[in-house]
């Protein structure tokens, strides 16, 4: 299957509830910025809701005055290789 198309892009924004629904079935990491600082370090969704993010580490991130992105495909296989 290399020729398959990935679910994300790089640097990709997780705007919708669909979004989110992927990221958290697929195990996608993800990386969660207030401003321009990343509020925790790589990891994956556990749960969502329209207010909140909760990832894996039990950390809630509030959905509204953050932004969560796909990791660039550096730090995608630094992340994979490290598991």
């Amino acid at each position: 299957m290399a020729n398959e198309k990935p679910l994300f892009a790089a640097k990709q924004e997780l705007k919708t509830d669909q979004d989110f629904e992927l990221a958290m079935l697929h195990k996608e990491p993800i990386e969660a910025y207030q401003d321009r600082m990343r509020m925790r370090p790589i990891s994956t969704i556990k749960s969502y809701n329209d207010h909140s993010v909760r990832i894996v580490d039990g950390t809630t991130i509030v959905r509204g005055s953050s932004r969560f992105f796909t990791l660039s495909e550096e730090d995608r296989l630094k992340y994979i290789s490290n598991l």
